[in-house]
């Protein structure tokens, strides 16, 4: 079998040769985090949407990755 509970493991995890989807959702949670801290935003309104943006793309990761490590294979 190709797609047996270790090779999937690798992919949710990452193996030796790369990394797993969870390290990619990491480092994508990371960048959306940077990027916010460097926006340059004047404007007060602006700047609070960008926020409760930003705080809703990364509860939607923290969600994803909790999905993602609770799944079994056999």
């Amino acid at each position: 079998m190709l797609y047996n509970a270790s090779f999937c493991q690798k992919v949710v995890h990452g193996a030796s040769f790369s990394s797993g989807v969870l390290d990619y959702l990491d480092k994508t949670q990371r960048a959306i985090e940077k990027n916010y801290l460097d926006m340059d935003l004047e404007n007060a309104s602006v700047q609070e949407e960008m926020e409760e943006i930003v705080v809703e793309m990364i509860k939607e990761i923290e969600a994803l990755k909790t999905y993602v490590s609770s799944v079994h294979f056999k």
